[in-house]
């Protein structure tokens, strides 16, 4: 009895773990969700604009949970102004599809899907993001993956029709910056497989430069073009710095030396840990760095949230140098906190030099920081930006424009194929450079990132222009990218193959639209505005790769620069098509070519803002009986080499294909293929092509020759010269 009353209190069925960053909160929760859980309750304790529910670790949802769950849901969608739900594992997305309300108002950004492996009998979970993969969501299917234990296929273990059914219907949306870099550098979330690339914002105020960083640091660390011309005290704010690879590492060192020779001051504000721990040594800072901010990670214990607390280190610097964390209260309850930060974390701390940053700049930071992310402000308002201001989109969905198109050309019409605007935008400044005295006549339209198509007596004119741009040359590179992008639009609207367009169109016409749409609704979101001008550019290469030629005229350029608070570039681009060489353009795209039962024309630059690294290849657009149906390839598919060579385009495809199949149907083996699917890593396919039979030569024993079965059978003759069966004539 004593023993009993001794031993340990089993553990609880369900661990709710708290997490808070300013208006920022996560709840992650770890076993099963039953009835002991007050879902009610704890949904009314929240509070901020964000909360982020972790369901990654559920483990079983009872009937009766499933009820608190709803009400939880009900009680936080009222006190916060955004759910967002992350890492579901398959049980909720199970409960997601049968339970209504199971989301409440929340909107889900990642999810498990469960995948298995035959080869060594393993069961694995792949993490879907509704931004990226939601193409393949709707697609409602999952390629094999490579298994995480043996490296053989392994398969979706669902059926895509009821798995989805309930993601199918939400619509793809990005996270907001804010909460991406709360989830990636607080919480060290894998909010997406790609790196996030490092974005600088600068700020001149008196003789102190501020720059801030916000994204992943690796190699592509542009430390010339930041250390080039700092002069003064330079303020780092860190805040929003994520992964650090080692090779970003080297370049941030690098860039520290260079700038050293040339500031007063190099001082680092809101320094997070993993930077605190990599790259804030004596070495690393230099004779002229120091922390002023840095955060670390407190748990309170009454409130159950663990947080990152911004410590400044001056006032704190003879606490910190014992390698100890100020004592600080819970800013909720009040009570006494406890950092939580690990030993190699805090053996930092006591090589910190005490900073020389006044009091007022430590208290700047957060005034340069809304400075640095203000988003433009519209004309007539304080401290309006320089140039142009962005114009409202008109989507034009290609796949009903052929007919309203036939109508605006044949009466010279002006159509606008990325934005469409009827009033003149208001300039923000003067205009203080100009490439030329005057705007040239064909510039028609002065909408920032925007296209616009008009037909003319000798062929079609596009004029791409830029967005607000630091430099010319890269402002003029974006305008001729728009513009481009802008041909490549037009050619697909003049392809009329009804197989072309049902095979094409939706390779490329989805993520074209969503990319630009949230460009749209945030043209500050770097996250939007980044995604868009890879797109074009990735259309763009394509479009000279594939076009034979026939984009030769050399563009018209025109650019305008603006004051204000920094200069800002506004390029034109205009590039005139010959009406001989845009007909030549729509049949490279369109001629289609046949073998082996495929169907195939060649890759169309715009798919592109799908695939950005496809040039070149053939997409297959119909698919009959034959040995590539047979290997499993599909229309839409598109495919990239043959037998290890490259197809370029559908004409190359049919000559590969045929040969190759030729070559392997006189001897026999395994024909390869690299093919782009609706995943975005290309898929290799295999063909197998068997030998031919060899024919039985009658064969002879004892000096005379077997004949043949007149009726046909086969002669079967044994080592020992006896026939066997039904098929010797003596029998």
């Amino acid at each position: 009895m004593e023993a009993a009353l001794a031993a340990d209190p089993p553990p609880p069925k369900l661990v709710i773990e708290k997490f808070a960053d300013g208006r920022i909160a996560c709840l992650r929760f770890v076993g099963t969700i039953d009835e002991s859980f007050e879902g009610k309750k704890l949904g009314q304790s929240a509070t901020g604009d964000v909360l982020v529910i972790d369901l990654g670790s559920v483990k079983k949802i009872s009937s009766f949970g499933i009820r608190e769950w709803v009400d939880f849901m009900a009680a936080a969608g009222k006190q916060v102004k955004s759910l967002i739900l992350i890492e579901c594992a398959p049980k909720v997305v199970d409960q997601l599809n049968m339970v209504a309300n199971f989301a409440g108002g929340g909107r889900v950004f990642s999810f498990y899907a469960p995948f298995r492996c035959d080869y060594c009998d393993s069961e694995h979970r792949v993490l879907l993001q509704i931004d990226r993969d939601h193409e393949t969501i709707k697609s409602m299917k999952l390629a094999e993956r490579p298994c995480p234990s043996c490296n053989e296929g392994m398969y979706f273990d669902e059926d895509g029709a009821t798995f989805f059914s309930y993601l199918i219907g939400q619509d793809r949306f990005e996270l907001e910056p804010a909460v991406a870099s709360f989830l990636a550098t607080k919480l060290n979330y894998a909010v997406t497989d790609l790196n996030r690339k490092l974005r600088v914002d600068k700020v001149i105020d008196g003789r102190t430069t501020y720059l801030r960083l916000a994204g992943d640091l690796d190699r592509t660390f542009p430390r010339d073009k930041l250390a080039e011309g700092l002069e003064g005290i330079v303020l780092v704010d860190l805040a929003a710095v994520g992964r650090i690879e080692p090779a970003g590492a080297a370049e941030w060192r690098r860039f520290v030396q260079m700038a050293t020779p040339l500031v007063e001051r190099l001082d680092l504000a809101a320094v997070p840990p993993a930077f605190l721990e990599k790259l804030c040594g004596r070495e690393d800072l230099g004779p002229k760095g120091s922390v002023v901010t840095l955060t670390l990670p407190y748990s309170c214990g009454p409130c159950g949230t663990t947080s990152q607390q911004l410590i400044d280190v001056g006032p704190h610097h003879e606490v910190l140098k014992f390698a100890t964390a100020p004592e600080l209260r819970c800013p909720q309850c009040r009570h006494a906190m406890q950092c939580v930060a690990g030993e190699s974390l805090m053996t930092v701390l006591p090589a910190l030099p005490k900073p020389l940053a006044s009091a007022e700049l430590v208290k700047s930071v957060g005034k340069l920081r809304e400075r640095a992310l203000a988003p433009a402000k519209r004309p007539g308002e304080v401290a309006d930006p320089p140039g142009p201001q962005p114009a409202a989109r008109t989507s034009l969905l290609v796949p009903f424009l052929a007919a309203a198109l036939a109508v605006v050309l044949a009466a010279g019409g002006y159509l606008v194929y990325q934005r469409l605007t009827t009033k003149p935008v208001a300039q923000a400044t003067a205009i203080v450079d100009r490439s030329a005295p005057a705007r040239p006549a064909w510039i028609s339209s002065e909408a920032p990132s925007a296209a616009t198509c008009t037909d003319t007596a000798t062929g079609l004119s596009c004029v791409g222009v830029s967005s607000l741009i630091a430099r010319q040359d890269d402002a003029e590179d974006e305008a001729l990218e728009i513009a481009l992008d802008a041909v490549a639009n037009a050619i697909a609207v003049r392809i009329t193959d009804p197989a072309w367009k049902r095979a094409v169109l939706p390779l490329y016409h989805a993520a074209r639209e969503a990319k630009l749409a949230a460009f749209d609704r945030d043209p500050a979101s770097s996250t939007a505005r980044r995604e868009v001008r890879e797109a074009r550019q990735a259309v763009a290469r394509a479009l000279r790769a594939t076009s034979a030629g026939a984009i030769t005229a050399t563009p018209a350029r025109y650019w305008e620069q603006y004051g204000g608070d920094g200069k800002r570039y506004l390029a034109f681009a205009q590039l005139a098509v010959a009406r001989t060489e845009l007909a030549k353009l729509v049949e490279i795209y369109a001629q289609p070519a046949t073998a082996l039962g495929a169907t195939v024309v060649g890759a169309f630059p715009l798919v592109a803002w799908r695939h950005p690294t496809l040039e070149r290849g053939a997409i297959v657009v119909a698919l009959g009986p034959g040995p590539l149906q047979s290997a499993g390839l599909a229309e839409q598919h598109v495919v990239l080499t043959l037998g290890g060579r490259d197809v370029v385009d559908a004409a190359s495809f049919a000559r590969l294909a045929t040969d190759e199949h030729a070559a392997l149907a006189t001897r026999g083996g395994t024909l390869r293929m690299k093919v782009q699917t609706t995943d975005p890593t290309p898929r290799e396919f295999a063909l197998t092509v068997a030998p031919p039979a060899t024919p039985i030569k009658p064969r002879t024993g004892k000096g005379r020759e077997v004949p043949s079965d007149p009726a046909g059978g086969v002669n079967v003759w044994d080592k020992a010269g006896g026939d066997k069966g039904r098929d010797d004539p003596r029998n």
